[in-house]
């Protein structure tokens, strides 16, 4: 825009010497003074277009600016957020991602607790109802401002620990804060009823290490032990297991479950698999039949 206001002038001066050849009337100090006055409006007129562009240029950057730190600002600002939070509430908002017994409302209302252990960038998390087994624990990692699942570990009782998958969810401080700041009484109610030091790195290997074995042993043994064929019928009557394997047979006359219901016996059933399974802690465990009950009403 500058260049071409600055041939207009060159052009401008050239048509008035033009004109200064075919007319005798102007003097030469009446030309001169024209011209300065032609140079003079065309100078002014790029001098305010320069301003202009300067002034645009300017306020487009500072807007850039403006809207830069305006992002930066809210991102450091939910970071903050959060980390200004207790733990307990932050482990009550990661909590409901990996497992959903962990939801602000029954945690609030003492349903479930929170049990919980941080150590370097990890948070161990387990949703228990403060009695039984088979709760899982599972081992986050926080990356940034974003929390991944990596493994998890669930406590069988005589059987030994199991490794499980956790959720493959990965979730961001931003989504937490949101969170939050949609509710912030409920998940600070849920918050009290969380437990913490209860894990670290130490404990959480030393169980993944026992659930590893568990289940080497496991496959080793499905891979050498040849099964015995499961009985068709097996049951637990008023404490007792009645099977063909066991030596005690259920009456011909009381041969079904809904019979004996009927004549008011306390009656477990045992699928095949349960049968198996049960025959083999047995063996391994050294479990009697007097509490054999017990140990299946637990387990199973």
């Amino acid at each position: 825009m500058i260049h071409i206001l600055k041939l207009v002038i060159f052009f401008s001066i050239l048509f008035l010497m033009g004109c200064n050849q075919e007319s005798n009337e102007l003097t030469k100090e009446e030309l001169e003074t024209i011209y300065r006055e032609e140079v003079q409006k065309e100078l002014e007129k790029v001098n305010k277009a320069e301003e202009t562009e300067v002034i645009e240029e300017d306020s487009t950057n500072d807007e850039v600016e403006v809207i830069s730190e305006s992002s930066l600002q809210n991102k450091e600002s939910n970071s903050e957020k959060f980390e200004s939070l207790p733990m307990d509430t932050q482990v009550a908002l990661l909590t409901p991602y990996y497992d959903e017994r962990g939801e602000p409302q029954g945690i609030s209302e003492g349903m479930w607790f929170i049990l919980y252990g941080l150590e370097e960038n990890f948070t161990f998390i387990q949703v228990h109802s403060g009695a039984g087994i088979g709760h899982p624990v599972y081992m986050i990692e926080r990356q940034g401002d974003t929390f991944n699942p990596v493994y998890g570990v669930i406590n069988m009782g005589i059987s030994g620990y199991e490794a499980t998958d956790p959720p493959q969810v990965s979730v961001t401080i931003d989504e937490l804060m949101a969170d939050y700041e949609n509710n912030p009484d409920l998940y600070d109610a849920s918050a009290a009823n969380t437990d913490a030091d209860k894990f670290d790195l130490a404990s959480f290997n030393i169980m993944k290490a026992l659930a590893e074995e568990t289940s080497n042993s496991f496959e080793t043994e499905n891979a050498t032990e040849i099964t015995e064929p499961s009985p068709d019928q097996a049951m637990f009557v008023d404490g007792v297991l009645y099977s063909g394997e066991t030596g005690m047979k259920i009456p011909e006359e009381l041969s079904s479950a809904e019979e004996l219901r009927a004549q008011g016996y306390e009656v477990h059933e045992l699928t095949a698999e349960e049968f198996d399974r049960l025959r083999r802690d047995m063996n391994e465990f050294g479990i009697t039949y007097e509490n054999l009950l017990e140990y299946y009403l637990s387990n199973y």
